[in-house]
């Protein structure tokens, strides 16, 4: 498959899910190959993945989508040290580390919400533990910040960061 996808010598190449499946030592050495190709094809490769394992060891940016939206765009060292966006800073809590000792890994309470049938407001706000008024009754922009893009209310000035009890309380549609 890579192969076929670098017979017309491509600017950009997209490899969705190609580790997937794959026992460690091929997944190393798929992802090995595909550096390998982008430094000396001088090719971009587009990474789609849900394994943060991955996106740690090979990626230099990070696009975190929900229901089909960006909702956080930035480098790989931020997005592990500092994540911003509620759904980035839920996945990144739920991953197994070897360093600790957990009966029961963090999940991200709720269900992803139906694509025919999304919130009106923010589509993360029914599991999100910061939502607030504002964030069920208007989508947010993808806002930009220092160099980071992050698609939620709390990184505006239209929200209220004085209570977040008041955003425990809210009573969200689920």
């Amino acid at each position: 498959m890579i192969a076929m996808a670098i017979a017309c010598n491509p600017e950009l190449l997209i490899a969705d899910e190609p580790t997937t499946a794959l026992d460690v030592t091929i997944q190393a050495q798929i992802l090995s190959l595909l550096k390998e190709l982008q430094n000396n094809l001088g090719l971009a490769v587009m990474l789609i993945t849900h394994d943060l394992g991955v996106v740690a060891e090979t990626c230099d940016e990070v696009v975190v989508m929900y229901c089909g939206q960006v909702v956080e765009h930035t480098d790989v060292d931020t997005l592990f040290n500092n994540p911003k966006h509620p759904y980035t800073q839920g996945l990144l809590k739920s991953i197994p580390t070897i360093h600790e000792d957990v009966d029961e890994l963090e999940t991200i309470l709720g269900t992803v919400p139906s694509p025919t049938d999304l919130p009106v407001g923010c589509n993360f706000a029914p599991r999100c533990p910061f939502a607030k008024e504002l964030c069920i009754q208007e989508a947010p922009p993808l806002l930009v910040e220092n160099d980071d893009k992050i698609r939620c209310w709390m990184y505006s000035d239209r929200y209220d960061h004085s209570s977040r009890e008041e955003a425990m309380k809210i009573d969200i549609p689920v």
